[in-house]
């Protein structure tokens, strides 16, 4: 025989992304083959789950490049952005907005602004940033930090940046954090939301502009 010990077994690759996994199927690797076969299909592999997460990924920098969110909504005029990316069991948020002070989104509100679920986003100059998880506990506010209210903090990440009136904040959660100052946020389907903004960057500050609106929060990628 050519191979008298030639082994061969079936492997299983894949690429878990959120709840889907992205499979290599139908390949099969030996140890006792021509290491260059075998070379070329791990490198193969790797440029796979390179690309893959390469174009979905979200990079917490205060930055919002094209692709790396997957759905957007735009508000007062363009003045106030709202990007987003499911990956799992976590949501990636960006506030794109020509504001001067805070910038904020709520979720789920009530009446107006009663028992919402918000997030403020205090991005100064040069590159200070803080995320504030807050919850409204009357119709026009106030809305104190979680932690104030037997909550937790629940932002996982963020990050800001600022140049002039224009800013980027971004921030990550999970959907279903299991605070009871927080909402679960639906995979699928229309999400209410309230955004605002302020002309200055005290968290006390009144906001400038704000506003309502379904979104369709669109399916876990």
């Amino acid at each position: 025989m050519l191979f008298p010990e030639l082994h061969i077994f079936p492997v299983v690759f894949g690429v878990h992304f959120g709840t889907k996994f992205i499979a290599v199927p139908n390949k099969q690797l030996c140890y006792n083959c021509p290491m260059k076969a075998n070379k070329l299909f791990l490198v193969t592999l790797l440029l796979i789950t390179g690309l893959v997460f390469s174009v979905h990924a979200v990079t917490m920098d205060g930055l919002v490049t094209e692709g790396e969110y997957s759905r957007q909504e735009s508000f007062d005029k363009g003045n106030f952005k709202l990007l987003w990316l499911i990956e799992g069991d976590k949501i990636y948020f960006a506030i794109d907005a020509k504001a001067k002070g805070w910038v904020s989104i709520g979720f789920d509100p009530g009446t107006v602004m009663s028992n919402c679920d918000m997030v403020f986003g205090l991005v100064g100059e040069p590159g200070s940033v803080e995320a504030l998880d807050t919850w409204s506990t009357g119709i026009f506010g106030p809305h104190p930090v979680d932690t104030d209210q037997g909550g937790k903090n629940d932002i996982l990440s963020y990050a800001g940046n600022r140049d002039g009136d224009h800013v980027v904040f971004e921030f990550c959660r999970l959907l279903n954090t299991g605070d009871p100052r927080d909402k679960v946020i639906p995979t699928s389907g229309t999400l209410k939301v309230v955004w605002a903004y302020a002309d200055k960057l005290q968290f006390t500050t009144k906001h400038s502009k704000a506003g309502s609106a379904k979104i369709n929060i669109g399916v876990t990628k």
